[in-house]
């Protein structure tokens, strides 16, 4: 009944023509509300007899309502939905009245449901908060609105990845830097990172384009069955596309130990001792890409011997000429055969010598094999020097005397000095003459060639087997009863006729010893006969 006093009372003021706006109304709308003006929609915000509803509020801003009962935003937070709406958002304070005031730098956003983190915090409201981010056409035309924002990424930036990584950026960019992926495992994809891969910037494979004209860089969809799809074959398919049969995932530039590349698909099938040999000592720095000349031994290797071997149109023999790949450097297939075509062509007693007893190692340690000259005192010692005058050895030439057959075996031409050989002494060692042992000498032995005297008792006193039966003044004169032209050394010039006891009759016919007895010298089994007989009667000899 009160109501409808009320309401008759207002209506009968209306019809009255009396000007109630000035009376009721605390003063104008705002702009946003200007369309409410005038006391017939006073009801439409306010209850009669109470302040502003909410619900009335809501029922006219149905955004607000849907987020309020959806537990979306800031009007849903429990700091707010518990307030007024008019505590925040008075009106009738004129039409240029902002009934939002928002206090920009002290609002607090993580009562909104989206807290603001990295970069987020960092840049200004109306740069996330403006129509273009607004998916509502409604929203989107009203001015200066913080409302109509989604959470998602993409609701604000644009796919960098153009639909082909789905829409949760979130599962692999942070908010702090965006090129920087905190959540991305590589290793959960199809592809899992291994070795070098994983030092590899994202970028040497996931190489960046132009699509729909932007920039674009693509992650999925990416072909990876082989090497090849990624990587250039730097071997022109040579050896097929199963790359990691020789290489490892670790260094594209370390070839597996137990490899299976073939070597001999190459120009240069690898032999003998090549087999052994590690592939880093050809292709240095692990650069199988870099040509290598190999038509001769001598493109890798160093000259061992120096140009010892150069020949004469100053060319060098390739190794090959005498090393073979089937055996260790040290074996040579240089025979006597080409030693005959050489400077020095061996002969006798040299054919039997090893090689490394003429050819040794110098003072580098590397074996030599060429010769200043090719005089025996080259390689070996001059004993003589100084001993023998060299006219009968000019320049030191062993072979003036000693035959390359046999070093013992003596060619010197004794007549050319003073003392001739003849007969048993043609047969004489030289070192029975010229040698004397000495064990305190370097050599164990003297030698003698100049100025030896010729007699016999020189050389002859300690075998002379009649002692001092002959002597006279202290010399034994072998020549007085024996002559070095007789082989056997007889005594043809002896004559017992000269002596005191000259044979006649009998006596002539009997053999020498039947009186001249022989009996022991020493105990070495040396024999002695005595020569010197003093008695001379029948009875001496013929006693019975």
């Amino acid at each position: 009944m009160k109501k409808l006093v009320e309401i008759t009372t207002l209506s009968i003021l209306l019809f009255a023509g009396i000007n109630l706006s000035a009376q009721f109304s605390p003063g104008k709308l705002s702009k946003a509300h200007a369309d409410l003006e005038g006391l017939a929609n006073c009801t439409k915000c306010h209850e009669l007899g109470a302040k502003v509803s909410e619900q009335l509020c809501l029922d006219c801003h149905k955004t607000l309502d849907f987020l309020i009962n959806t537990n979306r935003g800031y009007h849903a937070s429990t700091e707010v939905k518990t307030k007024s709406c008019i505590s925040c958002h008075s009106e009738h304070h004129g039409v240029n009245f902002n009934s939002v005031r928002l206090d920009e730098e002290k609002f607090d956003h993580n009562l909104t449901g989206y807290k603001l983190k990295g970069e987020h915090g960092k840049i200004d409201c109306r740069d996330c908060h403006k129509p273009d981010f607004i998916a509502s056409a409604d929203i989107k035309k009203r001015e200066g609105t913080f409302l109509g924002m989604e959470q998602a990424c993409l609701s604000c930036h644009v796919d960098y990845h153009q639909t082909t990584l789905g829409n949760s950026c979130t599962d692999c960019h942070g908010f702090d830097n965006f090129n920087t992926l905190i959540g991305f495992d590589h290793n959960k994809t199809d592809y899992p990172l291994k070795g070098a891969h994983v030092e590899v910037d994202c970028v040497k494979c996931h190489k960046k384009a132009t699509r729909n004209g932007r920039e674009f860089q693509q992650f999925s969809d990416i072909i990876f069955a082989k090497c090849t799809d990624c990587h250039e074959d730097q071997h022109d398919g040579k050896f097929g596309n199963s790359c990691t049969d020789c290489h490892s995932i670790n260094s594209w530039q370390k070839i597996k130990v137990s490899n299976k590349f073939n070597h001999s698909l190459t120009d240069y099938p690898l032999e003998g001792q090549h087999l052994r040999v590690s592939c880093a000592e050809c292709h240095i720095g692990g650069d199988y890409k870099r040509d290598l000349a190999f038509a001769q031994c001598l493109d890798c290797h160093d000259d061992y011997h120096e140009g010892e071997f150069i020949k004469p149109d100053l060319s060098k023999p390739d190794c090959k000429e005498c090393h073979s790949l089937e055996e260790k450097f040290s074996y040579t297939s240089y025979g006597l055969e080409d030693h005959d075509s050489s400077d020095y062509p061996l002969e006798g007693a040299h054919l039997a010598t090893p090689c490394f007893a003429c050819h040794k190692p110098n003072e580098d340690k590397r074996w030599t094999f060429k010769f200043n000259s090719t005089n025996c005192i080259e390689c070996h010692v001059d004993i003589h020097e100084g001993f023998i005058d060299s006219t009968f050895y000019p320049s030191h030439d062993c072979k003036a005397c000693h035959q390359v057959e046999n070093w013992t075996t003596i060619d010197f031409d004794h007549n050319q000095t003073d003392f001739a050989l003849q007969l048993a002494h043609q047969e004489t060692d030289c070192r029975s003459c010229h040698f004397k042992e000495d064990a305190n000498l370097e050599l164990g032995f003297s030698q003698e060639f100049k100025d030896l005297a010729s007699d016999c008792y020189s050389c002859h006193t300690e075998d002379n087997i009649h002692g001092n039966q002959f002597e006279k003044e202290g010399i034994t004169d072998c020549k007085t009863c024996h002559s070095d032209n007789i082989k056997e050394w007889e005594a043809s010039f002896f004559d017992h006729n000269k002596t005191e006891f000259p044979l006649e009759g009998k006596h002539a016919e009997v053999d020498c010893k039947e009186c001249h007895k022989s009996q022991l010298k020493n105990s070495f089994g040396d024999f002695t006969t005595d020569y010197n007989i003093e008695k001379f009667q029948c009875i001496d000899c013929h006693s019975s």
